[in-house]
């Protein structure tokens, strides 16, 4: 292999690690609330405290303390346990959102720049949450809860 080509190929190398050093989004996801319990996920932090014994098909994703995304599904009949999590609802911009892109299973519109309109459109309302850490996205409709921080 010529000398120039080798200097490329571990230039090539030196970047990409250089460019992944620091990514450490580390991803769980749980059938059920129990299980999420059970693994630590609750209890960690990565899924919030207060959701329904019901929830289901939970995702969460996390960077250091700081940094979480996570969705849930939950019956209607437990919409009331959904809302004792959320404070005032949220009209305007939503606050930042941006997930690492590798996370196929967040929806696009929640990522930032969020239009309002197009969130009103697929029938996302967003909320505070009461904790004042989170920020959640919820469809009434499908049952389906969306939080994140940072």
């Amino acid at each position: 292999m010529p000398a120039c080509l080798a200097r490329v190929a571990v230039s090539a190398v030196v970047a990409a690690a250089t460019a992944c050093t620091g990514i450490e989004t580390r991803t769980g996801v749980y059938a059920t609330l129990a299980e999420a319990r059970a693994a630590g996920a609750v209890q960690s932090g990565w899924i919030p405290e207060g959701l329904p014994a019901s929830a289901t098909d939970l995702r969460e994703a996390h960077r250091g303390r700081d940094q979480r995304w996570g969705l849930f599904s939950f019956p209607p009949a437990d919409a009331d346990a959904v809302r004792a999590l959320l404070a005032a609802e949220i009209t305007g911009q939503p606050p930042e959102c941006t997930p690492p892109g590798r996370l196929e299973w967040w929806p696009r519109v929640l990522r930032s720049p969020m239009d309002p309109g197009q969130l009103k459109a697929t029938a996302l309302r967003v909320y505070h949450g009461r904790d004042g850490r989170l920020t959640y996205a919820v469809n009434w409709n499908q049952g389906r809860g969306y939080f994140w921080s940072g």
